[in-house]
């Protein structure tokens, strides 16, 4: 190359420096697709794992375009690396506001690494985030993605995971109770609401029967009637939802065939003595008028 022009040499430079990251695409690209399907068969044999290797994958494809990028410029551009050197020695400032800049990724890049070795939650867990239901649909180096119930997705920052609590429905054992409040009148059958209850839980396709389980107990005394309570169990939150709504429906359909009523509010009117006998008064003259 020394016996190249200035101009020569520069479009010599710039073309090695594009095929080198040419090449560190295409390398990253099949590595990627490589380590996905090698870690998949990982994956599933240890499903556990899945989180962990999806934030390695990740790492080690980073590593491998940060390496290509720079032997490309320093290799295209050797003089650079003394540039550089000299820039990080003599602008200790910039490095300073540089490094507080990405003080925060890089925050989010450790707290990604530590989720993924602790596993609070996994991809594909069950969770409540912040009053949402979400599944974790995928871990990232920088933030996790979650689905919501109706399809939305929450994309947030590792660090704040980390230290937020978070209910995980999925750790250990999935499944839930599904507690069902209702309440009947006093004049009702009580025991006979309770069995009607309990029957139509088991029923239920979706009931996880355990000791004790599924069950019906009083709970109140209220002023329209007795509250009960069933408690059942479903095998996890998505399913203890929908088992929720139908047993509300099976149990209002049942009362209604079994003359069990659900009390409703009512009032009763108390009236003064004055208006009473304006009351019998007005009636009398109504009876007199009608006999007339």
């Amino acid at each position: 190359m020394q016996f190249l022009s200035l101009e020569n040499r520069t479009l010599w430079s710039v073309a090695v420096f594009i095929a080198g990251l040419v090449i560190t695409f295409i390398a990253t690209y099949y590595l990627n697709k490589i380590l996905i399907k090698s870690f998949n068969q990982v994956a599933l044999s240890q499903p556990k794992l899945l989180t962990t290797i999806a934030i390695m994958r990740r790492l080690i494809v980073l590593s491998v375009a940060l390496v290509g990028v720079m032997a490309s410029t320093f290799t295209a551009f050797p003089e650079s690396l003394g540039i550089i050197t000299s820039l990080f020695v003599a602008a200790g400032f910039a490095s300073i506001v540089i490094g507080m800049a990405a003080q925060s990724s890089f925050s989010n890049v450790i707290s990604g690494i530590i989720n993924s070795v602790s596993q609070p939650f996994r991809i594909s867990d069950a969770v409540m985030f912040r009053d949402e239901f979400c599944y974790i649909e995928d871990m990232r180096l920088i933030h996790t993605i979650m689905r919501t119930w109706d399809n939305r997705r929450l994309v947030v920052p590792n660090s704040i995971l980390q230290n937020e609590v978070i209910i995980n429905y999925s750790m250990n054992d999935p499944s839930v109770l599904v507690p069902i409040n209702v309440q009947v009148s006093y004049e009702s059958d009580t025991p006979k609401a309770m069995q009607i209850m309990t029957d139509i839980a088991k029923k239920h396709p979706e009931c996880r029967p355990a000791e004790g389980i599924p069950s019906a107990v009083v709970m109140e005394f209220q002023d329209s009637g007795v509250l009960l309570r069933l408690l059942s169990r479903a095998k996890d939150q998505s399913a203890a939802f929908g088992m929720a709504r139908d047993l509300l429906l099976s149990i209002k359909e049942e009362f209604d065939e079994q003359g069990i009523e659900i009390p409703y509010p009512k009032r009763q009117l108390v009236l003064g003595k004055e208006l009473q006998d304006k009351l019998s008064e007005f009636e009398r003259k109504d009876s007199r008028s009608n006999m007339n």
